[in-house]
């Protein structure tokens, strides 16, 4: 399956009208019809006009449906944090039920023109008019609720960070001033990426580096995995849990300086990550080993040891092991997104 390339670069180039924009347009162009002349046949003409310029100012606008991406072409990441904005199922009810409010605008419209066209007078013709453009207008006011909805989607993607999941993806997580953002710069060949996280203070930082005819993205998680599970409520949970579809690897990296948080802390953070993405794509390191806290690092090499993991020793300050760990999280990313690529 190939998804979306960059979701919310997508919707953010959307235009989502709303109702009042359509109505809007519709009363600022209306008047501005004229009659070539006062004979009959070119005012009945004119009636026709009328119609047919409402009709296709409604339609143009809705033109926009056509252009959002189909449930299969959106990855669940992006479908889970959007629902927690919009249900995705009230979001795509209310697509399809625009579709169909299309579809029988079309028909009105086609109905309505034969109506005055045959029109036995003129005056016949100005009330089929009137009662064409009423039922229009009138169907745009209703669907205000309905196309609100897709606004908040819109938005709702857009401002989330950019992913492509159809290119293996590594994932830098631990607590706040552990090097996860630094090792993202470290490794990246581009300007990084900051963007936004839902119902997080903190930013997400996505890097990028090719390697043969792989683009590794390189994302930190945002601060929401910070906190114990406990400490979070449903909405944060949920949020949390989405992150389990970004990493093919995931780097976990401890602070061993004397003034980072203490060890015990950091586990629990770890316990985190490990309850949303689970421990095989997991890739422990220590980082700040050249100001390290001999107690804090030993204890760290035993919670690597009762995990049955190999303890990665950096300084990203200083570019101390970074290309051994990163060497070990590209293999295991494209280990993870081969397999994915042949079950999809």
């Amino acid at each position: 399956m190939r998804y979306l390339r960059d979701p919310p670069d997508y919707f953010r180039h959307l235009h989502v009208p709303t109702s009042d924009e359509i109505v809007n347009k519709v009363l600022k162009r209306y008047p501005k019809l004229k009659p070539k002349s006062k004979r009959p046949k070119d005012l009945i003409e004119l009636e026709v006009q009328r119609v047919s310029l409402v009709y296709q100012i409604i339609l143009d606008k809705l033109k926009f449906l056509d252009q959002l991406p189909k449930p299969e072409e959106l990855h669940p990441f992006y479908i889970e944090l959007a629902s927690l904005s919009v249900p995705y199922q009230k979001y795509w009810a209310v697509v399809h039920g625009l579709k169909r409010l299309r579809k029988k605008l079309e028909e009105m419209w086609e109905d309505y023109r034969v109506l005055v066209k045959t029109a036995v007078s003129l005056e016949e013709a100005a009330r089929i008019r009137r009662e064409a453009v009423g039922r229009a207008l009138n169907a745009v006011k209703r669907s205000r609720g309905a196309l609100d909805v897709i606004l908040k989607f819109k938005l709702a993607i857009s401002s989330l960070p950019s992913i492509d999941f159809n290119e293996p993806r590594i994932v830098v997580a631990g607590m706040p001033s552990t090097g996860k953002s630094s090792f993202v710069k470290f490794v990246s060949s581009a300007e990084v990426e900051v963007a936004s996280y839902p119902f997080t203070t903190k930013e997400v930082h996505v890097g990028h580096f090719f390697d043969g005819r792989y683009k590794f993205q390189v994302v930190d998680t945002p601060g929401i995995l910070d906190r114990t599970w406990e400490e979070m409520n449903e909405i944060e949970k949920r949020a949390a849990i989405a992150i389990r579809h970004l990493p093919n690897s995931l780097l976990f990296l401890f602070d061993v300086s004397a003034e980072g948080p203490p060890i015990e802390k950091q586990a629990r953070v770890l316990d985190n990550v490990l309850k949303v993405v689970g421990n095989e794509r997991v890739v422990l390191a220590a980082n700040k080993i050249d100001v390290a806290d001999a107690v804090k690092l030993r204890e760290v090499k035993e919670l690597a040891r009762t995990m049955g993991k190999n303890l990665f020793e950096l300084s990203i300050l200083n570019g101390i092991g970074v290309h051994e760990v990163l060497a070990v999280l590209k293999e295991k990313a494209l280990e993870e997104f081969a397999s994915l690529k042949e079950a999809s």
